[in-house]
């Protein structure tokens, strides 16, 4: 909780930073505190400490409580760390697991079993699946695809956005566009799940939490923790794991909902790709 605050911090208005930088200097005191008591102390009003919970994806001021009393009593807050120059292999090594297993966990954080049920369920029910994403979500994209392809699905991941907007408008009558945006602002992602809508298909985002269009737009909204990125490279990083790992609890729902079947399938494939080799 305390990372993700950090990490939205100075995209926040003026009102809830605020709220945000009093709870980083004084988090322990604010698990004991009312709503108002800390409006007051972060000389703002009690709608700007409930708009910044929203901004962090959470449900209220009581919900933040609990999320900080786990975190600040029970753990140990390792950090997110950057590469910098002439590193030693040893020391790059170290900084990359403490930015992966912080991102899992902060993403574990935010996910909402029912909205995953709901997809999952949404994918049972589809006979064809659209995924889109761009650039390095456009690899998430193309991950899923491989996945449910494997158990039968007509699922398509199209990078060119204009055959899948022709794909959209010859939809079948069960089908499901997935549009993965890690901002979840990307004009051309939110240009197709809006051409989804139009037809009737269902619609499922990816993205990071707050109050983003393409989370606004899809009927099931599943979230990723605010990854940070090194300043060295401008390629999705912790983002693309934290994308990566809430695919891959979809799919193990997904799986575990027709555990007979997905084992068969999945035997089947491999079969098949092993016969490649003989």
């Amino acid at each position: 909780m305390i990372s993700q605050i950090e990490l939205v911090l100075n995209e926040l208005p003026e009102s809830e930073k605020k709220v945000a930088e009093y709870i980083l200097a004084n988090a322990k005191e604010v698990m004991h505190m009312t709503i108002h008591e800390l409006a007051k102390k972060a000389e703002a009003s009690s709608a700007a400490v409930v708009r910044f919970c929203r901004s962090l994806g959470i449900d209220g001021f009581p919900a933040l409580k609990i999320r900080l009393s786990a975190e600040v009593e029970n753990t140990q807050y390792v950090g997110y760390f950057d590469v910098e120059s002439n590193e030693t292999v040893h020391s790059i090594i170290d900084k990359m697991l403490s930015n992966t297993i912080l991102t899992f966990q902060n993403t574990a954080s935010q996910l909402d079993a029912q909205s995953i049920e709901q997809a999952v369920n949404m994918l049972q029910q589809a006979e064809v699946i659209y995924v889109y994403g761009i650039g390095a979500s456009f690899i998430i994209a193309e991950d899923a695809a491989q996945k449910w392809l494997r158990l039968g699905k007509n699922v398509y991941a199209i990078s060119d956005r204009h055959l899948l907007a022709a794909a959209l408008a010859t939809k079948s009558e069960n089908a499901v566009f997935w549009g993965i945006s890690y901002s979840g602002e990307t004009r051309e992602v939110i240009q197709l799940i809006k051409r989804a809508k139009e037809q009737g298909i269902k619609t499922i985002s990816l993205t990071r939490p707050g109050n983003n269009k393409l989370s606004q737009l899809a009927d099931v909204s599943l979230f990723t923790s605010r990854a940070p990125e090194a300043k060295l490279r401008s390629a999705a990083t912790s983002s693309r794991f934290a994308q990566l790992f809430v695919l891959d609890i979809v799919f193990s729902a997904y799986a575990s909902a027709q555990y007979d079947f997905t084992v068969e399938q999945l035997a089947k494939t491999r079969q098949m790709i092993e016969v490649l080799y003989d």
